[in-house]
């Protein structure tokens, strides 16, 4: 069915925006939403999972990305939330998904850095400092954290989202 796929850097909301998206269209009656976290598989992987460097990041990446293309053609809704940065995982997503609906989650920096001081940060390299985000080229919706509130951001989300299916 579908890949809701919120990508951007760490502390601009995406699992907060993606669990208000999961909470409307389990209330629409969506059958089959689920929801891909990229820690939460990170961290389900165990040692497969561990490292932060570009290659680790990768490899959790495409692990998030084949969840979510399987869920979606066993006739589910996938929402995704992922840093996942790199052009190779957004092209293969589109690929891979007949219905793939990619939005960038952006965040001023210094709200960011003030979400992120409240919470445990990883070891090794994160990307917006040590490694180079790659920023999707052509995303379906771009959406600021900062400007409003993520209940509202999901309703603009699943308005735009659900104008591709009529």
């Amino acid at each position: 069915m579908s890949v809701i796929w919120i990508t951007g850097l760490a502390g601009s909301g995406k699992t907060t925006l993606a669990r208000q998206v999961m909470q409307r269209l389990t209330a629409r009656g969506q059958a089959g939403v689920a929801a891909f976290d990229g820690d939460a598989v990170r961290r389900s992987l165990g040692a497969a999972g561990q490292g932060y460097a570009r290659p680790q990041r990768l490899a959790v990446a495409q692990h998030v990305a084949a969840l979510a293309a399987a869920h979606s053609r066993d006739g589910g809704c996938a929402v995704v939330s992922t840093i996942s940065l790199f052009h190779e995982i957004h092209a293969g997503n589109r690929a891979a998904c007949n219905d793939y609906f990619e939005v960038l989650l952006e965040c001023a920096p210094a709200l960011r850095a003030l979400r992120l001081a409240a919470r445990e940060m990883q070891a090794g390299p994160q990307v917006g400092r040590e490694l180079t985000p790659e920023w999707p080229s052509s995303p379906h919706l771009r959406l600021d954290s900062g400007v409003a509130p993520a209940a509202v951001l999901a309703d603009a989300l699943l308005r735009i989202w659900e104008q591709r299916h009529v």
